[in-house]
């Protein structure tokens, strides 16, 4: 019964993620797939108590790209955490390949502005075809502070041991790191879950 609930509940989620303005997806002039995230998956009640709770909001971007030749995977991480005391929310980007940006933002309205106006890679540069179609998945999932704690050491070891081969990572090694940032380091019932099907457009500046 708890199973059939919870199937229910992702597809209801999924189900209002349809309803909701999806990302932009454009094909940076690299070869890489990026997505543009709409403001107002920010704008909720249950989104704003979330963030600014002291503890650690993970979003995870999964996408699926499929051209006329193949099928490519992959997705980034954002962990947002409101520090209370300085008032500021403080942002950390994991990309496909294990690349890690940190970022500072002193209001809701700039961290809003970021998250509307940047575009996140999902891939690592690739060749793709002319008709570019990108299933995209976002999952909103809440952290206590150990797991925190527990989730921020295991990844900065898995993270540390391969930076000193990052020149020399291999499409293969990048794509295991990218599971494991996505999947393995948040298994957690999500609060919060959208899925989208867009168009990537080739990026024109």
């Amino acid at each position: 019964m708890l199973r059939r609930a919870t199937i229910v509940l992702a597809l209801l989620s999924l189900a209002a993620g349809s309803a909701v303005r999806p990302p932009i997806s454009r094909i940076s002039k690299a070869g890489a797939i990026t997505i543009t995230l709409p403001a107002h998956l920010l704008a909720s009640a249950e989104v704003k108590n979330q963030l600014t709770s002291g503890l650690t909001t993970v979003f995870t971007i999964a996408a699926t790209v499929t051209d006329e030749r193949s099928v490519t995977r992959g997705g980034t991480r954002i962990d947002v955490r409101f520090e209370l005391w300085e008032e500021k929310y403080l942002v950390t980007v994991t990309g496909p390949a294990g690349d890690v940006q940190k970022l500072t933002f002193v209001s809701e309205v700039a961290l809003a502005q970021w998250w509307s106006e940047n575009a996140l890679m999902v891939t690592t540069p690739h060749r793709f075809g002319q008709r570019v179609n990108v299933s995209v998945k976002l999952k909103m999932l809440p952290f206590s502070a150990q797991e925190q704690s527990d989730t921020q050491r295991w990844l900065s070891r898995t993270l540390a041991s391969s930076s000193t081969e990052s020149a020399e990572r291999s499409p293969s090694q990048s794509a295991e790191i990218l599971r494991i940032i996505v999947e393995t380091s948040v298994r957690r019932r999500p609060i919060l879950e959208y899925g989208w099907s867009v168009r990537a457009e080739p990026e024109t500046r």
